[in-house]
């Protein structure tokens, strides 16, 4: 096989893996055991960065009309996040959006990852609290996460910002049907 076959076989695949995760409702359902109604939507990569595996997805979830954005972080290394620690959106008039940690968070094994990418690596599951209704029809272009050892910024590009907003109108949709 040749270098060219190679890569072109390889964003094929890359395609298709991302049209296979296109964003969609997880669950819209009331859960049997407390009767509480779930919303929740799949996971969105929203930044990617193969060289030192610091790839970002969002989703978001709604029980009972209480809202978390979730950000799962792959870091490959280990991390920690205080409760109330602020994540940061910045959208392309310099408008900043802050979300809050709601708990303590320890960087794991397969934390920071969606499916079977990366389940070796290192990595946060965020669950965040803010207004929501800040993703619609929003151009974010950067990101911000502080950590307990200083603050980590991600750029998020125009595709990948499109995937954010999309998100929220997925599950404004689901939540107001």
């Amino acid at each position: 096989m040749t270098m060219r076959s190679i890569i072109v076989t390889f964003i094929c695949l890359f395609m298709i893996f991302e049209w296979a995760n296109a964003q969609k409702i997880k669950r819209n359902e009331v859960d049997k055991f407390t009767k509480k109604h779930v919303i929740e939507t799949s996971f969105e990569r929203i930044h990617a960065n193969i060289l030192n595996n610091r790839n970002v997805w969002i989703a978001l979830k709604n029980v009972d009309g209480n809202e978390w954005l979730r950000l799962k972080w792959c870091c490959d290394e280990v991390l920690s996040v205080d409760k109330g620690a602020e994540v940061i959106f910045l959208d392309n008039e310099e408008n900043t959006y802050i979300f809050k940690n709601t708990k303590y968070t320890l960087s794991g094994k397969g934390e920071g990852t969606t499916g079977l990418s990366g389940s070796a690596m290192y990595g946060l599951d965020l669950w965040l609290k803010g207004d929501i209704s800040m993703l619609e029809n929003r151009c974010i272009k950067g990101m911000r996460i502080y950590t307990n050892d200083g603050y980590v910024d991600f750029k998020i590009s125009e595709s990948n910002s499109k995937k954010i907003s999309k998100t929220y109108k997925v599950y404004k949709k689901a939540v107001f049907q």
